[in-house]
């Protein structure tokens, strides 16, 4: 079953059966960024994401949705809106093929100190628990820099995307001393530099 929690802090433990994870940003990285996302039916999903995120999965990955939604500490909508939205979203994917391992989600604000807001690793940190994810063979795909820098803070790395709030973001980058493994045009192209980059590190090896 999917899971659809709120994140605190956990360490996660050691064991035999790890598997890799693919973490996905959710607005303006799998659907359209509507500022508040606060209703199930203005989600839309970007086009042909199904292919990259079946074939990623065909490699042993794990697919885990991890999103800020400070919407709901600020008010502007209830818990029980995000949850329609978040049930929507994978009802949607699951009709495209793709299969979604875990979706956490912070609901805190900015300036509320939680362990959950990326970039933060506690919703990683949850999931590796949950879910047995090998977070140094993991990677993160978001469209804002605190998506890539997550991916770098739980011990994997980070793909920034151009789609969402992605090309307004680029000019941060070079503010970081951490930079992103790629910057790239959508989804696709991240996972297919995922796929790459594991193929680099297995012939290190």
């Amino acid at each position: 079953m999917t899971k659809q929690n709120k994140c605190n802090k956990h360490n996660s433990k050691v064991s035999a059966s790890l598997s890799p994870a693919l973490f996905l940003d959710r607005d303006g990285t799998i659907n359209y960024d509507k500022n508040y996302l606060c209703c199930e039916k203005d989600l839309k999903i970007y086009k042909n994401i199904e292919k990259s995120l079946i074939k990623i999965r065909k490699l042993g990955f794990k697919i885990v949705i991890v999103t800020n939604q400070s919407g709901i500490a600020r008010k502007y909508f209830t818990l029980a809106q995000l949850k329609k939205i978040n049930t929507e979203l994978i009802k949607m994917l699951k009709q495209r093929g793709i299969k979604i391992d875990g979706l956490y989600y912070c609901p805190h604000g900015p300036d509320d100190n939680c362990n959950c807001r990326k970039p933060k690793p506690g919703m990683a940190l949850q999931a590796a628990k949950d879910l047995k994810i090998d977070l140094k063979k993991s990677y993160m795909i978001g469209d804002s820099v605190r998506d890539y820098i997550f991916g770098y803070n739980f011990g994997g790395k980070g793909i920034m995307v151009l789609t969402g709030h992605g090309k307004k973001q680029l000019p941060k980058i070079k503010d970081e001393k951490q930079k992103p493994l790629a910057v790239v045009k959508n989804l696709n192209q991240a996972v297919n530099v995922v796929i790459r980059d594991g193929k680099i590190a297995e012939g290190d090896s």
